[in-house]
């Protein structure tokens, strides 16, 4: 997760909240010397903060000044790109959402939907305080993306191929931008902020209408070489009931089995989770998917499998369902209870995992990324 003892340092800051240098010498696992030349690096790029000088434990000992995140000073601009909509947010580095609006799609043109939000960008960043530093743009979106270019590559829904995403809003903000798959992003945004933090093999199954993956290996985010890594279509045709189309899997696309009563999935969601005849189609996407889930688990036996799936945790049944399919198709008989838990972002998943696009990036390397943003 880390490649820089700058990055140790102000991970375990996040992790401890405010801790003496000592402390988090102990949960970086690095030596004192380290964190106290870091630290004070980290205080000059201004993303820590010394907080007023205590007393030892009891009173007694040297006194000493906790260091913590500047996470007043300190923000970071979202935009993640649904199938009907755009979310723009700011989010602070210590995880807080402090904003968040939705932009409906007028078309599904790519250079729409990037104009409408690059406005509304604009706008809420001129909207801050100026004691608020922006430490960067994270866009995330379904499909293949390469993080090195900052291109969606395919986007099957959407049908976006090849749209430069990271230049077209660099040139438009001024802003440092980073591009990334939405569930590559949020495996990122889990691993700093939440179920995944202590865990060295994860997944993450995204569940909506971009079906897709990714996996951490030693805390690592795979990405492969051609940005294909998550891709699940194939897994999809294997493990899905041969009944089941597999475009019957997507959130569109239960709306649509539902008979067109409702307009938005959300609604959809609330209607199934009042126990409505839309229960049924959410219940047997869980089928499906709980074998897909089963086969990734098989595959990389992980700690953990974060599922994201909008029902999940609201509609009565689906998460037996999941568990259910999990238990029926897994052959090293993995225990769903123990490998699978919902996100740690329920209503804010969108957002986290686009901040969660820049945000890993500067935890990984803090001082690496400043200079580089100074330039």
């Amino acid at each position: 997760m880390t490649n820089s003892s700058a990055g140790a340092v102000l991970q375990a800051v996040l992790a401890l909240g405010s801790a003496p240098r000592s402390i988090v010498a102990k949960r970086a696992g690095v030596s004192p010397a380290t964190v106290t030349c870091q630290s004070r690096a980290l205080l000059e790029a201004g993303l820590l903060v010394e907080l007023p000088e205590t007393a030892g434990p009891g009173g007694v000992g040297r006194p000493h000044s906790p260091i913590a995140l500047d996470s007043a000073g300190n923000v970071v601009l979202a935009v993640h790109i649904a199938a009907a909509q755009s979310t723009v947010a700011v989010v602070d580095i210590a995880g807080t959402v402090l904003h968040t609006e939705q932009l409906p799609h007028r078309t599904l043109a790519p250079y729409d939907i990037l104009d409408t939000a690059i406005e509304r960008v604009r706008a809420v960043a001129e909207g801050l305080d100026d004691s608020r530093r922006i430490r960067g743009l994270g866009v995330a979106i379904g499909g293949r993306v390469d993080t090195t270019t900052g291109s969606v590559i395919d986007h099957s829904y959407l049908r976006w191929r090849d749209i430069p995403v990271r230049e077209y809003f660099a040139a438009r903000t001024g802003l440092p931008v980073s591009v990334d798959s939405h569930t590559r992003a949020l495996m990122h945004a889990e691993q700093l902020y939440g179920h995944l933090r202590e865990t060295a093999s994860s997944i993450v199954l995204f569940v909506g209408n971009v079906i897709d993956a990714a996996f951490a290996v030693h805390g690592r985010v795979h990405y492969g070489p051609h940005s294909g890594a998550g891709s699940v279509a194939r897994l999809l045709s294997a493990t899905a009931d041969p009944a089941t189309d597999l475009a019957d899997l997507g959130d569109q696309a239960l709306l649509i089995k539902a008979g067109g009563q409702h307009a938005t999935v959300p609604e959809l969601v609330a209607a199934a989770a009042a126990g409505g005849p839309e229960r049924a189609c959410f219940l047997e996407r869980a089928a499906a998917m709980g074998a897909v889930a089963a086969a990734l688990i098989d595959l990389l036996d992980p700690e953990a499998l974060v599922l994201v799936d909008r029902g999940f945790g609201l509609i009565p049944g689906l998460r037996e369902a999941y568990d259910d399919a999990v238990r029926a198709h897994s052959v090293i008989g993995a225990d769903p209870a123990e490998v699978i838990v919902e996100s740690a972002f329920p209503g804010r998943v969108l957002v986290m995992s686009a901040a969660g696009v820049v945000l890993h990036e500067l935890f990984r390397d803090p001082l690496g990324t400043v200079a580089a943003q100074a330039v």
